[in-house]
């Protein structure tokens, strides 16, 4: 089967479940179809090919809303947002360099400016030239950071879920042991990823809800997946390098029991340093608020961004 088709049966997949989640309609929304854009050409030798790979809808003139996904996840992840804020913004969910049919970068560790830059490669592909919208989770919310750290001008507002923040000279050895152990998770392929997710979600996840999270993870790449692993202990938009650079609103949407990234391990740290932050906790909630409580979250964005 081809990357595509393989795709398209994700996809295909993930539209005949039904969760039940409270805050989920009987069906899942159902997604747009993928889109390819061409990578532009001044900046083409720091990818492994020319494509990026997205999700898009609403009107092409609306407000651009940029969405972010996480590292074991991809532009699927954000269903709700597509469908919940397309009808006021032109609602944008990226596959990040190596996911789905975006092509990855050339190099092994690609930093904080790399993932920047690749925001903006991503934006000039797409012909969006001015300030936009951005909303990240996890993973998604260090690409966040550092796009608004290198470009602030090119973000109108930032909104982040199970937010990461940026390490301080972390050890290497410590650094050896991430990459280990995120190493032999993918050597057991990436359909067992599905088994980890009770750690994503709060206490109150349905089996349907689950098995929403498990379809998004098992159509993580490899190689676009040990890049995010690696912008987690890189240097350059640490809580006070960040907190310093980044002076757009910014929106923090945090879940009381995120195993992942623990509140006052990561969004109690940056909303400290923030000029202009604000952070809600979202109670019985996990990693992935925008999937838990898509209502909730999505009118919390419509609020913020306006």
């Amino acid at each position: 089967m081809s990357r595509l088709a393989f795709a398209a049966s994700l996809v295909t997949l993930a539209l005949v479940s039904s969760p039940a989640s409270a805050q989920m309609k009987s069906a899942l929304p159902p997604l747009p179809d993928i889109q390819i854009a061409e990578i532009p050409a001044g900046s083409r030798a720091n990818y492994q090919g020319d494509r990026f790979s997205y999700l898009q809808a609403g009107r092409a003139d609306a407000p651009v809303v940029l969405l972010l996904h996480g590292v074991g996840a991809n532009a699927m992840h954000w269903r709700h947002q597509l469908a919940g804020l397309s009808d006021r913004y032109r609602v944008i969910a990226w596959n990040a360099p190596g996911y789905m049919f975006s092509d990855g970068f050339v190099k092994d560790v690609a930093d904080c400016r790399d993932y920047a830059d690749a925001v903006r490669d991503f934006l000039t592909a797409l012909k969006i030239d001015g300030p936009i919208n951005v909303v990240g989770n996890s993973f998604g919310s260090r690409v966040g950071q550092c796009f608004a750290m290198h470009y602030p001008e090119r973000v109108t507002k930032l909104a982040m879920t199970g937010t990461g923040v940026g390490p301080k000279d972390m050890p290497e050895e410590q650094k050896q042991k991430i990459i280990a152990t995120r190493e032999a998770q993918v050597a057991k392929g990436f359909y067992g990823f599905g088994a980890r997710v009770d750690a994503l979600l709060g206490p109150n996840a349905s089996p349907d809800l689950k098995a929403e999270v498990q379809r998004v993870l098992r159509a993580t790449m490899p190689r676009g997946f040990m890049h995010g692993v690696k912008l987690g202990m890189v240097n350059g938009y640490s809580p006070e390098e960040a907190g310093a650079k980044i002076a757009m609103p910014v929106l923090l949407i945090q879940g009381r029991v995120d195993k992942v990234n623990p509140g006052d391990k990561n969004a109690d740290r940056l909303i400290k340093v923030l000029k202009n932050g604000k952070l809600n906790y979202l109670e019985e909630i996990g990693h992935l608020p925008e999937v838990e409580a898509p209502d909730t979250v999505n009118k919390m964005l419509r609020d913020f961004f306006g």
